[in-house]
């Protein structure tokens, strides 16, 4: 058996640990990712780190949703409330740990939430460097109901991140389309368009950087500029 286990690593080119890596698993009905898990307390990790869990742990859980439901009855409205505070844990105080945690509670509340998988992917990023995975929980979340209107910005500022900007541009030409009042989709398709090597409409671009939170990429602006030559 152990001889016929190494003929098929050999013969594999030594991938069978990848490809056991690559199992997937179904994280809500009709809903599957990739197993992916990582170095960490399992809440910390998307989808609890895909451990198991103890009866203590389970009861635990359903604690925790019992608590939230008496605040919030509907589990779709608790869901979106729970993310809203990843969101804001991960945005606003930089605390990567309790937004996976937030997000974990909200996949408990409603695993078919479309926000719960780019919250993950945003996590796995971000803490882990994964961007492989956090583009995989992007294209889901895209095929799900009721994507957020950011999920484009979202996920093309993941690829800009990653080095992808041919990947990246697309996705923020779609997300200009769908928030076009936001600044910040805005001045990241500038930067991927520059990285793609076509200054000129780049320069084009970032004169149409406008909207909400324009004081936030104003130092990406002056860089922009410094850069591009424009």
């Amino acid at each position: 058996m152990k001889k016929l286990i190494l003929l098929l690593v050999w013969l594999l080119g030594g991938t069978l640990p990848a490809l056991a890596q690559a199992q997937r698993v179904e994280v809500a009905p009709g809903v599957s990712v990739t197993r992916k898990t990582y170095p960490v307390a399992a809440n910390e990790a998307p989808f609890f780190n895909f451990a198991e869990k103890s009866e203590a742990q389970k009861a635990a859980d359903q604690k925790l949703v019992d608590a939230v439901l008496q605040r919030v009855l509907d589990r779709t409205q608790a869901a979106k409330v729970t993310l809203t505070a990843g969101t804001r844990a991960f945005l606003g105080e930089n605390d990567v740990a309790t937004a996976a945690k937030r997000f974990n509670q909200a996949y408990l509340l409603d695993p078919q939430q479309s926000g719960v998988y780019p919250g993950f992917a945003m996590v796995a990023a971000a803490r882990f460097k994964d961007f492989t995975y956090a583009n995989e929980l992007f294209r889901l979340a895209a095929r799900m109901d009721s994507p957020a209107a950011t999920l484009s910005a979202d996920h093309g500022r993941t690829l800009l991140i990653a080095g992808r900007p041919a990947e990246a541009k697309p996705l923020l030409e779609q997300a200009v389309r769908d928030t076009p009042d936001w600044a910040v989709p805005r001045m990241n398709l500038a930067w991927a368009t520059l990285q793609t090597g076509d200054r000129d409409e780049a320069c084009r671009l970032v004169a149409q950087v406008k909207g909400q939170d324009l004081e936030s990429v104003e130092r990406d602006l002056a860089l922009f500029k410094q850069k591009a030559g424009c």
